[in-house]
């Protein structure tokens, strides 16, 4: 799903949450057991429970100062897609929520 260097977000589920990556920070993706392994960043491994696909045109917005003082992992911003909240990552500073842990099933 994930096609290098294309515009937009690859949106994965994870953690019961709605997650935005931006697909050109996203160069492997496959199948994990029950869930995904995603590489970000060159080198950070990602897990998801559930791809939902690429979205081009996402309306990114800067976190609110208060779910930055609440959320030392600060998102890179938020947005909302088909009524869902999303949390935008930073490939290089991605939440340990989204981490895939050695021996884990994503």
């Amino acid at each position: 799903m994930s096609a290098p260097h294309a515009a937009g977000y690859l949106l994965v589920r994870r953690a019961g949450g709605v997650w935005g990556i931006a697909n050109e920070a996203v160069s492997g993706l496959a199948r994990d057991g029950r869930g995904y392994r995603l590489t970000v960043g060159g080198d950070v491994v990602v897990a998801a429970d559930e791809i939902l696909g690429v979205v081009t045109g996402l309306r990114v917005i800067p976190a609110a100062p208060a779910l930055r003082r609440f959320w030392p992992e600060s998102p890179a911003g938020m947005a909302v897609h088909g009524g869902l909240p999303v949390v935008v990552v930073d490939p290089l500073r991605v939440p340990a929520a989204l981490r895939w842990n050695e021996g884990e099933d994503a």
